[in-house]
């Protein structure tokens, strides 16, 4: 199944330039790129949200594998907590990515612009409040105690990983929405990890990115077996978000931890319009 196309720039191309763009800006918030290949592919180039979506989740695939292991080299991931949350992420997954097969179009882009909604809203509230609780007692039986080093002041931060089962029990709906829309899962466990478990930012972002290929591989499964990967379409995305993604990943350690809130909730937001408009209009 392909998507219709009268432009005189080929498709493959377009969707090229687009992933690069979408694989920079996933590296850097902790996103896999989803959130914006996937409006880019339906509303600006027409095609068929299922195909635009298996096509993202192989990107999401390769950005994470790309991305986080620069992350990871650079002591930004916090691989304790990404092992916990890693199991419910991928069990999220497989369930999102069965559930896409029943749904229409116009209901996933009636889903992906809400969901865009509730996350900036709920990251634009979290602006007030302190993102690293400070660590003075012992940790309890099920919290973590961890630390970085903040590459753009060269501080050393100290923080403490809380709430771990209720964190797990919501990456089981980040991984739902990995596979139903996407999306890379990111758009739910990078505020749940900041707002919630006490996470800082920076680390949230970075460890949702290594997260993201594990998750991204047990929904790309299900949407293969229906004959929803377009191998023409697909491929171009893969490569872009992988260039995108070595971008992103270097603008990352340079960007302040604010300005990266902001850029999140700004393209979520513009994204979400576009996508609620498309589902009323279809």
């Amino acid at each position: 199944m392909r998507a219709p196309h009268n432009r005189h720039v080929p498709l493959e191309l377009l969707s090229f330039v687009a992933a690069i763009g979408a694989g920079a800006f996933g590296a850097l918030a902790g996103i896999g790129g989803g959130l914006i290949i996937v409006p880019l592919l339906t509303v600006a180039l027409g095609v068929p949200i299922q195909l635009a979506i298996a096509a993202s989740l192989l990107g999401v695939i390769a950005v994470s594998t790309s991305a986080g292991a620069t992350f990871l080299h650079r002591g930004l991931v916090d691989r304790r907590l990404g092992v916990v949350l890693l199991v419910a992420t991928v069990v999220g997954g497989i369930i999102g990515g069965y559930t896409a097969g029943l749904l229409d179009g116009r209901t996933l882009s009636a889903i992906f612009g809400l969901v865009l909604v509730a996350v900036a809203v709920q990251m634009l509230r979290s602006r007030s409040r302190p993102a690293v609780e400070e660590v003075v007692e012992l940790p309890g039986r099920l919290e973590l105690d961890a630390s970085y080093v903040e590459p753009t002041t060269g501080e050393e931060v100290a923080y403490r990983v809380r709430r771990i089962p209720l964190g797990a029990a919501i990456s089981v709906l980040a991984g739902a929405l990995s596979g139903l829309l996407g999306v890379g899962g990111g758009v739910v466990n990078v505020p749940t990890m900041s707002m919630l478990m006490g996470v800082p930012i920076r680390v949230a972002l970075t460890t949702s990115t290594y997260m993201l290929a594990a998750t991204a591989a047990a929904s790309a499964v299900l949407y293969y077996s229906r004959g929803q990967v377009d191998a023409l379409l697909a491929a171009p995305v893969v490569v872009g978000v992988v260039l995108g993604a070595q971008l992103g990943a270097r603008l990352a350690q340079r960007v302040p931890q604010h300005i990266l809130r902001l850029v999140f909730v700004g393209v979520a937001l513009f994204f979400a319009v576009q996508m609620l408009l498309r589902a009323v209009n279809s």
